[in-house]
């Protein structure tokens, strides 16, 4: 790759084409006399099989093909040795099947349009948008990063709104602002999820799993808030926990091959219970600090995070709520919480309310509300953090722990947004990054995944026995700004 094979492979195709013909597959099958039948399996190549399998039985097998590769029979014998099913990425990474799934949902509705559609000047557009969202780069991980680089979810989440931008645009009458809420199976569970939109946004959530909210889009910049990953161990994190090989360019194999791209990744491994998502309900001990919940030692004491809410949806003529409540507990004592989430046409705001009910009296329960934006990346100062003043206390990457307080906000000038989150109520704060150490081709690095930003409360009952709070979710565009483009490239062995 380095030397330009492919390059000069079609060069020397153009040098010799006065004896050298090159044809399509369509020509050779018509020109070209069969063989025989082959029937091909689902398969890909094997060490992408290898990959796809879970940690423990990658492990396994990584093990036994190490143990066997200098046998003399091991040639002859590595043709029948295969891992795993392919599509099983989409069950190792959840967030490889929301792509997917949102991919399926946007391609759905292409299909069932109707020859008006079809025949709309910006039809062709949309469909480019559609297959440069099937793109697999960021589907999958193994050798190459894959997944776990938010620049390759990010162009795939901007394709597919880009594509559901404009299939409003072909289907809808007139401009006016519009909201909707549609129950469906959007993510093939099993279960019914919810997709609340207008012109300005699009939220998806899940009451089946906690009442979580699992992606929100911004259509004006085509951008994914919720485009997050998850900490989970991987096979080759027990290569990063030896640490780096002093002698990187001795070494016999690149199965032993330790190469950190950044300093103490050994030190930096973490691994999340529960997947980086929004209206994430936690409950904690009352003394839970900043460094215990980023440590990930935060003891969690509800049952609320990922057992089901039992959901209705509320449509009025200009907005829509989706309203969702639990009957569960926090330290064995019973309680009950509704939280709901509403969308107003033309809006770039979603609004939460939470009530806590059936509180024992002169009881305080450490409550918080975890909400996480990705794309927002950290280490440059126009990506920051602002309080309720709107003064900037550093970079997206800092540890942010603030109390009484009722705002705030993350900037990123260069993406052109600015989110913030205000309650109604005074309130503590924690903000910190997520980060992965994850495999690349150039070796072991620590890659910004996304910002969590936590409201957090010492929450005591009043005579009813009630508690509640207010969260409004803003967004505001800075600039007129077109999508980001992110060009995908393939790799010479992808």
């Amino acid at each position: 790759y380095d030397q330009g094979w492919l390059k000069s492979f079609f060069d020397s195709l153009t040098a010799n084409r006065d004896w050298l013909h090159t044809a399509t597959l369509a020509e050779a099958v018509d020109k070209t006399s069969p063989r025989g039948r082959i029937y091909l399996p689902d398969c890909s190549y094997r060490e992408m099989t290898e990959w796809s399998l879970p940690v423990q039985r990658q492990e396994q097998l990584e093990h036994a093909i190490h143990d066997f590769e200098n046998d003399p029979r091991w040639q002859q014998l590595q043709v029948f040795v295969r891992g795993g099913y392919w599509r099983n990425f989409k069950v190792k990474y959840e967030e490889a099947h929301e792509m997917y799934a949102r991919m399926m949902e946007v391609s759905r509705r292409v299909s069932e349009s109707d020859n008006t559609a079809r025949h709309h000047h910006d039809w062709s557009s949309l469909v480019d948008h559609l297959y440069r969202g099937q793109c697999n780069c960021p589907y999958w991980h193994g050798a190459f990063g894959g997944i776990y680089l938010p620049h390759l979810r990010n162009a795939i989440y901007s394709h597919l709104i880009q594509a559901d931008n404009l299939l409003q645009k072909i289907t809808r009458e007139d401009d006016a602002p519009w909201v909707e809420a549609v129950a469906d199976d959007f993510n093939f569970d099993g279960q019914q999820e919810v997709r609340l939109a207008n012109d300005q946004l699009i939220a998806y959530a899940a009451p089946g799993l906690g009442g979580r909210l699992y992606e929100l889009d911004l259509r004006g910049i085509a951008h994914n808030l919720l485009a997050t990953m998850q900490r989970r161990p991987e096979a080759y994190h027990r290569k990063v926990l030896a640490g780096p090989n002093t002698d990187a360019d001795q070494v016999a194999s690149i199965h032993d091959r330790v190469v950190f791209k950044q300093a103490g990744l050994n030190e930096r491994l973490q691994y999340d219970r529960f997947p980086r998502k929004s209206l994430m309900d936690h409950f904690y001990d009352e003394d839970a600090s900043l460094a215990c919940v980023m440590s990930g030692k935060a003891q969690e004491r509800g049952d609320f995070i990922d057992l089901p809410f039992d959901a209705k949806l509320r449509r009025g003529s200009d907005r829509v709520q989706l309203q969702m409540q639990r009957h569960g507990n926090a330290w064995g004592i019973p309680l009950t919480i509704t939280k709901a989430v509403t969308l107003v046409a033309g809006s770039g705001t979603l609004e939460f309310a939470y009530l806590l009910e059936e509180l024992p009296e002169n009881q305080t329960f450490h409550f918080g509300v975890e909400f996480n934006f990705a794309g927002l990346p950290a280490g440059a100062d126009d990506r920051y953090f602002i309080d309720q003043q709107n003064h900037n206390l550093g970079q997206l990457g800092t540890p942010i722990d603030l109390q009484a307080v009722n705002s705030l906000g993350l900037v990123d000038q260069w993406l052109g947004v600015e989110v913030s989150l205000a309650t109604d109520r005074d309130t503590d704060f924690w903000a910190f990054p997520i980060e992965t150490v994850s495999q690349s081709e150039g070796g072991f690095e620590l890659v910004h995944q996304s910002v969590c930003v936590q409201p957090h409360w010492k929450v005591t009952a009043d005579v009813n026995g009630r508690w509640a709070v207010r969260i409004v979710l803003r967004t505001r565009l800075l600039h007129a700004a077109e999508p980001q483009q992110v060009e995908l490239k393939l790799a010479a062995n992808p």
